[in-house]
């Protein structure tokens, strides 16, 4: 501690020597399999197994069921987008054949019929 003219002494934060952190060396396992469960538990390592496999087998499951609906919806599209063009080419011959009378009778109008007068 440094000492001040009036005899007290500064105040200092702990005078301690620094605690340098611990190094470990790693340990690899040559053998390592990261399927295999290190648990000592046997019974605890099968039953995370089997929960990880029943969770692997429902996202494929429901993976298969949106790739399903998928389908589905576009086969549904294409069934009534071909509806639809049917009913609208039923709809521009029916157009077109009424049009076509139109006009006959448009034409026949002006004529005379066979005895000299005119159609009413």
């Amino acid at each position: 501690a440094v000492e001040q003219a009036g005899g007290c002494r500064a105040l200092t934060l702990h005078a301690r020597a620094a605690v340098s952190i611990k190094q470990v060396n790693p340990r690899f396992d040559e053998g390592f399999n990261p399927d295999y469960d290190m648990d000592v538990d046997r019974e605890r390592a099968e039953r995370r197994k089997l929960k990880r496999q029943h969770q692997k087998e429902l996202k494929g499951a429901v993976r298969e069921l949106r790739k399903d609906n998928a389908f589905l919806a576009e086969e549904k599209a294409k069934q009534l987008k071909a509806q639809r063009e049917a009913r609208d080419q039923r709809g521009k011959a029916i157009e077109t054949f009424l049009s076509q009378q139109q006009f006959q009778a448009k034409l026949g109008a002006g004529k005379k019929n066979s005895k000299g007068r005119k159609r009413k």
